[in-house]
């Protein structure tokens, strides 16, 4: 349910103890009410995983729960990495039901636009750390962890690892499901899935 998940990720970002940190994410999550609009009836992608109305909340919300586990070891700015790794996809893709690049994602991708509007919302923040700003920055650029992969950079603070390691946990598994789901009630092998490299096979219940 949209509502409900909306209310967990706000929940989340309400917990955030860095001030800046936590008016930067309720400038766009909480006050900004025509993004939050677009970000929660917006997929996650084209295809390969939550390539669905509401997908981009889902995964978003799932990353951030996988790294507020990492952040009983590690430090805060992880939430809010989490929180903002893939804002850029609201402008990557189109709205439903087109839900196709756009001219900007195809030039500039998510991970690239996504920044710069963190950069743009930083600027508006009186005061806001320098060193806080590029760390952040920094986890967006890197969240894909390799370059081959699309990362502008890969990662080089132990956030920015956390990050890409929980968001290839949530778009895997996510894939996982829907190939299984779509395999309907038959066990058996299910096919080469480009995304994960292998042929995947549905487990057979045992008593």
């Amino acid at each position: 349910d949209i509502k409900i998940m909306y209310q967990e990720l706000t929940a989340l970002v309400q917990s955030f103890q860095n001030p800046y940190l936590k008016k930067l994410a309720s400038s766009y999550f909480l006050e900004d009410k025509a993004f939050v609009k677009k970000f929660c009836f917006h997929s996650a992608a084209k295809s390969v995983h939550h390539g669905f109305v509401g997908g981009l909340l889902e995964h978003t919300l799932s990353v951030m729960k996988l790294c507020d586990f990492y952040t009983k070891s590690y430090p805060a700015l992880l939430l809010t990495a989490a929180l903002f790794h893939d804002i850029g996809k609201v402008q990557e893709l189109s709205a439903f039901p087109e839900n196709d690049y756009t001219d900007d994602g195809q030039l500039l991708g998510h991970i690239v636009i996504g920044t710069m509007m963190v950069a743009d919302r930083i600027k508006e923040i009186p005061g806001f750390p320098a060193k806080t700003a590029a760390e952040l920055k920094h986890c967006i650029l890197a969240h894909h962890g390799e370059l081959e992969y699309g990362s502008p950079k890969k990662p080089a603070l132990l956030e920015a690892l956390a990050l890409n390691f929980a968001d290839n946990t949530d778009a895997k598994m996510e894939t996982m499901l829907e190939v299984l789901k779509s395999g309907g009630e038959n066990p058996g092998w299910l096919g080469y899935n480009r995304f994960l490299e292998t042929n995947v096979r549905k487990t057979t219940p045992t008593e």
